[in-house]
This record gives structure tokens, C-alpha cells and sequence, in this order.
């Protein structure tokens, strides 16, 4: 029994203890979706002298970097786009959901672009609150990690919209521009 005691209590102090999974919660008007993160990944992409992006990919089910699947019915996910000019590589900071350049504009700031996967239906997200990264490694075995804060108030027969929570994703795929 007390080996039983001391066994457990070095797996408390060593750090063994299992996380509580991260979650995300998805209102669209009067729907509400949350689910367990049970996948998660990131794409570092650079394209030059256009932007570069990094994508970030939560789900409720298991998903690959690889290669795209639809989703079945009852199957959640989500997708951010952060979106950064050519000289700007992602950082711990905190990327609006500020809305799309106008067609033929230099992309002057970053900005961040949510869309929820429900199933067969999708929805992308009108301008309101925030992608906030507490953490970025930018290499092939990195990760990042942060808060989802995503808000619209509703206007005219657009509903309101929200999408939070918290995530940690490891890096699949990182293709920096050719020095």
C-alpha cells in the first residue's frame, strides 16, 4: 500500500499527471458546438513577395496533414488562416480578425481567419476579436499553442458568432522561402 502511495506521488511530482484535453466551442446563432481538440496541427507556408501563412487545424476526430478528408456527419473542426505580409513570420502576439484586404491592395498587417467544419456544412467568420499565440516554434518538430477569441455581435440577419478556446498544435508541415 504504501509503495501504491509512493508511486503515485512520484508521478505527481515528476509531471506524469495526463493533461485535460483542450476544447473549442463554435456558436452560430442559435447553434452551439463544443468538442474535445483530439487533433491538432499547424502549416508554416512562405510565399514570397506575396505573404506568408500559417494554418492552424483543430479537430474532433483523427485528422492528417497529409491529405484532406470531408467530414462525416457529426464531425467538428476548425481551420485559422493567419495571414502575415512576406517579411513577417508568426509570432507570440495577438492577430485580429480584422476583415480582407480590398482586391489589388498590398497586404500591410496580419490578420487571422476563422472557419468552423461542422459536418457537411461550413462557415467562415465574419470580422470580430482575436487569434492570441502564447506560443511559436517554427520548425519541423515545433509547435504552437494559444486562445481562440473569435466574436461578432450579430448585425441586421447576420447572426452572432463565437468561436473559443485553447489549443496546442505540433508543426506538419514548414516550407520556408529558398535563402
Amino acid at each position: 500500500m504504501n509503495r501504491a502511495l509512493a508511486l503515485c506521488g512520484l508521478l505527481l511530482v515528476t509531471g506524469c499527471t495526463r493533461k485535460a484535453p483542450f476544447q473549442v466551442t463554435v456558436i452560430d446563432g442559435d447553434r452551439t458546438t463544443r468538442f474535445p481538440v483530439k487533433s491538432a496541427f499547424a502549416e508554416y507556408v512562405e510565399l514570397p513577395g506575396e505573404r506568408n501563412e500559417l494554418r492552424i487545424t483543430l479537430a474532433d476526430h483523427p485528422v492528417s496533414c497529409e491529405r484532406w478528408t470531408p467530414l462525416k456527419d457529426g464531425e467538428a473542426a476548425i481551420t485559422i488562416v493567419v495571414v502575415m505580409p512576406p517579411d513577417t513570420r508568426p509570432s507570440a502576439t495577438t492577430y485580429g480578425r480584422t476583415g480582407l484586404p480590398a482586391p489589388g491592395e498590398a497586404l500591410r498587417a496580419p490578420y487571422a481567419l476563422p472557419k468552423a467544419l461542422l459536418g457537411s456544412q461550413s462557415r467562415l467568420f465574419e470580422p470580430g476579436g482575436s487569434l492570441r499565440l502564447s506560443a511559436v516554434q517554427l520548425d519541423v518538430h515545433g509547435t504552437v499553442s494559444g486562445t481562440l477569441a473569435f466574436e461578432f455581435p450579430g448585425q441586421g440577419d447576420r447572426p452572432a458568432t463565437r468561436v473559443d478556446g485553447t489549443f496546442e498544435a505540433k508543426m506538419c508541415r514548414y516550407a520556408p522561402a529558398s535563402q
